[in-house]
């Protein structure tokens, strides 16, 4: 044991005696202080504004251009009948990078309460199926009624969150502050349309059954929309 302090002891005497290892070791510790010392100084002073740029969170104005597709459908339906409709989506022409964003749906009836005196009784349902939307959002409304020949309006929210206003929004960088407006998938698959009639005859009185049939006409309205996007300075 003590053999081996004596020749470690011995080595290191040697090598801090001999004035040319000295220097080789000084110069080494002196150039290790400079090249750590530059490249903190380059981190934390030089290079901040682009580590502040990945790291900063910055205002981002997003606005959508958007563009509408309608596809008609007319039906004569019976007294008492109910008839379904199916509009397949992918039919439509959905231009590059856009999404649908919602559907809207008229329904109208070809009967007139100034010469019909009773109007008929007319309902429509957008029928819940694997057609990809937001099928419990707040804003739907899926099932109209009416009986004064006026129109029936049927709502469907297909892009999570998408109401065509302008936001703002804080991210680190443009891809972030899109990432939630480059979903793929949403408006896959057919829209379903229940349409019911009851005829009513005026004072419920029609003996040569003039009024026993009524002629519907659906228009779907589907907005499909782009995102674009704006650094707010």
């Amino acid at each position: 044991m003590n053999s081996q302090n004596g020749d470690f002891s011995e080595i290191m005497s040697n090598i801090f005696s001999n004035r040319e290892a000295n220097r080789y070791i000084l110069v080494s510790i002196i150039a290790s202080l400079i090249m750590f010392s530059y490249t903190g100084y380059d981190l934390l002073v030089v290079r901040s504004d682009a580590v502040n740029e990945f790291t900063e969170l910055k205002e981002w104005r997003i606005t959508f251009d958007t563009q509408n597709e309608t596809i008609q459908e007319i039906q004569t339906l019976q007294d008492d009948e109910t008839q379904n409709i199916l509009f397949d989506l992918s039919e439509i022409s959905i231009p590059e990078g856009y999404s649908i964003g919602l559907i809207d749906v008229t329904i109208t009836s070809e009967e007139n309460e100034g010469i019909s005196v009773q109007c008929d009784s007319v309902a429509g349902d957008i029928i819940k199926n694997e057609l990809t939307a937001q099928w419990d959002d707040a804003s739907n409304n899926l099932s109209g009624q009416d009986s004064s020949c006026q129109p029936i309006y049927l709502d469907l929210q297909v892009y999570p969150n998408y109401d065509g206003n302008t936001r703002s929004i804080y991210s680190i960088n443009e891809y972030q502050a899109l990432i939630n407006w480059t979903e793929q998938g949403w408006g896959e698959g057919e829209l379903s349309i229940d349409l019911d009639l009851d005829v009513n005859s005026p004072a419920g009185f029609d003996p040569v059954g003039l009024d026993d049939d009524e002629e519907i006409v659906v228009d779907v309205y589907i907005e499909m929309f782009k995102a674009q996007i704006m650094l707010v300075e």
